[in-house]
């Protein structure tokens, strides 16, 4: 009655791959198993007793025993099934005939066998339920051993009973498949007979087993079967005493083979210390490491990862026919910067550059795509990896290579990993032919700028030449043109006639006009090429000076100005800024209807590290499509008989204030006056900076 207990109370605290067959078993017998707290609480229940009962799983934890096994039994049940959990608890084996009433009055008889599981200190730490129902017992269910048989015979995991001598009293099919021997085989003999490769360790556990009296749960054994000699296997097992015959403990044995597991386990532990050294020789890449010693942190690393012999890097000669050693782990340091391959079938690298992808070699003497070059024969490689390096537009670089002087089954993982390598040395090496690129367009750049700035300064030197010319020597006899026509005017204005005379006028004015012209134009040239030392610029005290010197000009057209705000104080130069706010003025007084007294109005305000200076008129106004046009050199909107000037003025403002660091702009409506402003940095942003 008490196998299933029995047996279960060793597999409780069996690791995750032993659980999933305790599960199955759990699941699928035909007992109704409960597990539950030593107070009774419902801890868990199989598939059979939840259907039996029609519970459902979520449903059942937390509660009583009694509450689940029927709704509507007497008094004396409860005290009778919480008198019996009261004795598991302490320990006793309790079996319980019980009579409960269902829904309906159906009266039904059922058999219950309480387990007490103790852990590895001996503390009963649950209770295991077994429900036979006796009233409707199948009679062609199978005998209690037989179903222990039929159990022990198909159980995923391997199972067997040694006597007190560690020989095989009864043993699974599936455990012996493990030891590869027939069940037969085993019954009668030691262990040591049947896996002696493994049977010390076996029996040093049993030793313990048998002397302490304690079981030993999920113990890893790794070695060799008579199954697959030379394959090492791992395995997981479970060991603890069992009473075999009446004066006689022998070994009760739960093993479960877990060989691919652990493979994948060691395949991702080096995937993560792979992507681990990818990482770290990124981080060195992007250091700015010199190739050389790259290299040669790279094939080291390379070599400690793979557990490989040799790691080598292959630098690709110009002509493409053959392969410079140019770092290695493995072999003659004498050999770097000398050994030559050739870049043909005979060699690996040669063959991996040929076919462009990367190259496992899984053994030498069995290999059929190329022979291999004298380096690998010399120092007797037998397994390897190649992987191509790219250069700068994606040209061949070289070879990343890993051998290995024992056969070495490399998986495509290794060779992502050897490719992903490559790639970072692909990166740098790109990165170091660009850096050495931009060195050599840096040392020609600087020699071709000296080379400009000489031509501009022999320019700057031919201008300044023609700047005096224009201002001494063109100007001087324009002035006496303009002076002599004065004088004909004055002393010889009753000898002409009208003709004469207006003749005389023009030829005056126009001299006026050309000198104006060609101060402004020497002006525009000027902000050109004039060194600015920025320096404290107090707008109040530049405007009342500039207003100072426009008073006669102010007067005649009887003009208004409102300065509406107070004036801040520019990071500006005072000469540059005075000839830029003069300039808006002028205008401002010329460019009115006729008949219009002009109003001007002057205000500041601060922008973003900037102040803006705003210079608003009632005068004739832009229109919105020539207000780009109108800061242009010998740009007029109107004739020269409407307004006089020489259509240079806004242009040498815009000069003067984009050679301040400033901007200007203009906000204008043909009829609707102007308003003109210009940034300048401010005085407290330039100070910060």
């Amino acid at each position: 009655m008490f196998w299933w207990n029995i047996y279960l109370s060793k597999r409780l605290n069996y690791t995750k791959q032993i659980n999933y067959s305790y599960r199955h078993i759990f699941n699928n017998t035909d007992q109704f198993l409960f597990i539950v707290k030593p107070n009774g609480i419902l801890l868990e229940a199989n598939q059979k007793a939840l259907d039996y009962f029609g519970l459902v799983k979520q449903d059942i934890r937390g509660k009583h025993l009694s509450s689940v096994l029927s709704s509507h039994q007497t008094s004396s049940i409860k005290i009778q099934l919480k008198d019996g959990i009261a004795r598991t608890a302490k320990g006793e084996l309790v079996n319980i005939k019980l009579e409960l009433i269902h829904a309906k009055n159906i009266t039904q008889e059922i058999d219950l066998s309480l387990t007490p599981i103790t852990n590895n200190k001996g503390k009963i730490t649950f209770i295991i339920a077994e429900v036979l129902n006796l009233t409707e017992t199948n009679p062609t269910q199978l005998p209690q051993h037989q179903l222990l048989e039929s159990f022990f015979k198909n159980a995923a995991i391997g199972l067997a009973i040694l006597d007190d001598k560690w020989r095989h009293v009864k043993i699974n099919e599936t455990l012996a498949d493990i030891n590869g021997k027939s069940v037969d085989e085993h019954i009668g003999k030691a262990v040591r007979e049947m896996v002696p490769e493994i049977a010390p360790k076996l029996e040093s556990i049993f030793q313990q087993v048998s002397t302490t009296g304690e079981p030993v749960y999920g113990i890893e054994i790794t070695g060799e079967t008579p199954k697959e000699p030379g394959s090492t296997k791992n395995w997981e097992a479970s060991y603890f005493s069992l009473q075999v015959s009446e004066n006689c403990n022998g070994i009760g044995c739960i093993v479960l083979e877990v060989t691919k597991c652990k493979k994948a386990e060691q395949a991702l532990k080096t995937r993560l210390k792979q992507q681990a050294v990818v990482a770290q020789l990124g981080q060195l890449a992007l250091s700015g490491l010199e190739l050389p010693h790259l290299f040669e942190q790279t094939t080291a690393l390379v070599a400690r990862s793979l557990n490989v012999d040799s790691c080598k890097i292959l630098e690709l000669l110009s002509g493409g026919d053959k392969l410079l050693l140019r770092a290695c782990v493995g072999l003659e340091e004498e050999l770097v910067n000398k050994a030559i391959l050739e870049t043909d079938l005979k060699s690996q690298a040669g063959y991996a550059l040929l076919s462009g992808e990367a190259v496992i070699l899984d053994n030498l003497n069995q290999e059929t795509r190329f022979t291999g070059s004298s380096l690998l024969h010399k120092h007797k490689y037998i397994s390897g990896l190649s992987a191509i390096i790219l250069g700068n537009e994606n040209q061949h670089f070289g070879v990343l290579e890993a051998h290995s002087t024992v056969e070495h089954q490399f998986s495509w993982d290794d060779a992502n990993f050897l490719q992903s390598v490559a790639n970072i040395l692909s990166t740098a090496i790109a990165r170091k032919e660009s850096e050495s690129e931009n060195r050599q367009l840096n040392a020609t750049l600087e020699a071709r700028v000296k080379k400009r700035t000489y031509q501009l300064e022999q320019l700057n030197q031919e201008l300044e030449a023609f700047s005096y010319s224009v201002s001494h020597d063109l100007r001087a006899p324009l002035r006496a043109i303009q002076g002599f026509g004065q004088v004909l005017l004055e002393d010889y204005e009753h000898s002409l006639d009208d003709m004469g005379r207006e003749y005389l006028n023009r030829l005056t004015t126009a001299a006026a006009h050309l000198d104006t012209l060609i101060l402004d134009l020497l002006e525009y040239s000027r902000l050109g090429r004039t060194q600015i030392q920025f320096a404290e610029v107090n707008l109040a005290t530049l405007i009342e000076e500039i207003l100072k010197e426009l008073e006669s000009e102010l007067q005649e057209r009887q003009s208004l100005v409102n300065i509406n705000t107070s004036l801040p104080v520019v990071r500006s130069q005072q000469s540059i800024l005075k000839s830029v706010i003069t300039n808006l003025l002028a205008n401002a007084i010329k460019f009115v209807h006729p008949n219009v007294y002009p109003i001007i109005t002057i205000s500041a305000e601060e922008r973003d590290g900037y102040v803006r200076l705003w210079v608003e008129d009632n005068g004739i106004g832009i229109a919105v499509e020539h207000q780009e046009r109108i800061f242009r050199v010998f740009e007029r909107l109107h004739g020269i008989e409407s307004y006089a000037g020489t259509g240079i003025g806004l242009a040498i403002v815009k000069r003067g204030v984009e050679s301040l660091d400033g901007r200007i702009g203009v906000l204008s409506h043909l009829d609707e006056g102007s308003r003109f402003w210009i940034e300048l940095p401010s005085l407290t942003v330039s100070s910060e900076q």
